[in-house]
């Protein structure tokens, strides 16, 4: 591919301590738990041992003590909750080394560090997962932080929407 580095590599690489977020906004109830199990079924493992706070029951609980904790939140019954997943792996050449996923009622957002384990491959493969995520209903969006540049933003999606054409039916699909 070689261009995707060139166009947005320092959004990834160019380590400044910060942990960026990308967030797929606009899901369905069904889309966010597909996209939760899809991340929970693709990654290595979790990094440390992460709760949500269950509201029917008042108390904060392991996320593998129940069935589907995103359905919780999307059903009202969990609050909001963040967990930190390592390796998620799709193809042969696809894997993101660590990202931190956020689950809200109505989008998921992703988080990651900056620094020198972001390259291409694992760039493509970030954007692959968030266009999967995103998925085909013209009301989600990709929204980026507060703090990002206009300039940035429109780099973003113009890298985005290239990507898309050029990967257009070949885009996987994990659903």
């Amino acid at each position: 591919m070689g261009w995707l580095f060139q166009e947005i590599g320092d959004f990834f690489s160019k380590n400044d301590g910060s942990f960026p977020e990308i967030c797929i906004c606009g899901l369905s109830a069904e889309e966010v738990n597909k996209s939760y199990k899809l991340i929970r079924e693709k990654s290595r493992f979790n990094v440390g041992k992460p709760t949500f706070f269950n509201r029917e029951a008042e108390k904060e609980m392991d996320l593998d003590e129940v069935e589907d904790a995103s359905a919780m939140v999307t059903e009202g019954k969990a609050q909001p909750f963040h967990f930190m997943v390592r390796e998620i792996c799709f193809g042969k050449r696809h894997r993101i080394p660590e990202l931190g996923v956020f689950i809200l009622h109505n989008a998921i957002a992703l988080d990651y560090e900056k620094g020198p384990c972001w390259g291409e491959i694992e760039i493509e493969a970030l954007l692959l997962l968030i266009l999967q995520l995103l998925g085909d209903s013209e009301k989600n969006f990709i929204k980026l932080e507060e703090s990002v540049s206009q300039e940035d933003r429109d780099k973003f999606a113009a890298v985005v929407k290239r990507l898309c054409e050029e990967e257009g039916d070949k885009l996987p699909t994990y659903f």
